[in-house]
């Protein structure tokens, strides 16, 4: 594999499939990269890029500075005042804003594992997808392939996702559009069908370590407390140690042993404070949590290693004494899907009591 591609941790499967891209010279007008956020996708795009174009300092340099117009990136922008679907994409947004984005653009080029966060940025806009084609329009003959990178695409708009489908069905030549998701599901079956699709699978905790020391610069001894609850992701390890993880755990417990008591009132309190905040990454982060726990019972149960609430075990062990008949799986399977709806941005107040009441049927079944 070549050095480029070497450059990042963890998705062996799915940079070897780029390297055959590669070597085959078959470059394809369209990649789509799949998986879980925080595992390298955006990264493994921009090495790609690199290699495409003849691994040259220069170019390499202009590339990993996401500098137009080697590199033209999409991402979700929030909407402006009295915006049209007819302005450009930043024409409506206040200076603050535009200041903002800039900032995050150069984060992203300074460590591709940065994950892009501008408020009330929700979707992809169709003004975003229309820029793309002036783009298109100029000509640059010096350069081999110019990279459109579509980062979040499941976040287009279906008016966006159509806008955007003309340029597939018409590719230009010299262009090689880079769709990111975590979400491909969302994406209409149009695009996917012409997108050649990459998988990334999610990381080890050495890989994710290794990349938190680097990238992000914190100490090793920091790191081992949140790795457990990682999911094999840089993102979720980020946030975890910007935030004050041991409270997470402790809301997470406190929503479980309520939900199992069936005090629905104060379970959904607790839950509600975070709703409140309006952070879907709160809610998922809890989330997580709890179908961690719930994983971790099977694992306590059948005396599997590797758990993750180690400081708990009394309380799994206690839950699998009461619940012995229970299904966890079958909750694991509805919890996971309470989860990938936050994230199709389904009301977290209707979702929150699902989680409840779900929770709660757990011991309604022992009485």
């Amino acid at each position: 594999m070549h050095e480029l591609l070497l450059e990042v941790k963890g998705q062996t499967s799915a940079l070897n499939i780029l390297h055959n891209i590669y070597s085959s010279k078959r470059i394809p007008n369209a990649i789509l990269l799949t998986g879980i956020e925080g595992i390298g996708k955006f990264y493994s795009a921009i090495q790609f890029l690199k290699l495409l174009n003849g691994n040259s300092d220069l170019i390499n340099q202009k590339i990993s500075n996401l500098s137009e117009p080697y590199i033209k990136l999409v991402f979700p922008l929030p909407r402006g005042k009295s915006e049209s679907n007819f302005d450009l994409p930043l024409d409506k947004l206040s200076t603050d804003e535009i200041e903002l984005i800039n900032d995050q653009i150069k984060l992203k080029a300074a460590n591709p594992y940065h994950q892009i966060q501008i408020k009330n940025a929700n979707n992809i806009k169709i003004n975003s997808i229309r820029e793309i084609n002036k783009n298109l329009s100029l000509n640059y003959d010096e350069i081999i392939f110019r990279g459109i990178i579509i980062n979040d695409a499941h976040k287009m708009s279906i008016e966006a996702q159509n806008a955007f489908l003309k340029n597939l069905e018409e590719p230009p030549n010299g262009v090689i559009f880079i769709l990111i998701s975590s979400q491909p599901d969302q994406l209409l079956t149009t695009i996917k069908s012409r997108c050649w699709t990459v998988n990334f699978s999610p990381l080890f905790d050495n890989d994710i370590q290794n990349i938190l020391v680097e990238r992000f610069k914190y100490s090793s001894e920091l790191i081992k407390d949140v790795l457990p609850f990682a999911n094999g992701s840089v993102t979720n390890s980020v946030f975890l140690l910007e935030t004050n993880f041991e409270k997470y755990i402790q809301k997470a417990i406190t929503i479980l042993r309520y939900s199992l008591a069936g005090k629905y009132f104060t379970a959904s309190k607790e839950f509600s404070s975070l709703i409140e905040k309006n952070s879907g990454a709160d809610f998922n982060t809890i989330i997580d949590l709890i179908i961690t726990w719930f994983n971790d019972t099977l694992r306590s149960k059948y005396e599997i290693s590797n758990i993750k609430f180690n400081n708990y075990k009394d309380t799994l062990e206690k839950f699998n004494n009461r619940f012995l008949k229970t299904d966890v799986n079958e909750i694991i399977v509805k919890l996971v899907s309470y989860r990938d709806a936050a994230a199709r941005n389904v009301n977290l107040n209707l979702i929150m009591m699902n989680v409840i009441f779900d929770i709660a049927s757990i011991g309604m079944k022992v009485k």
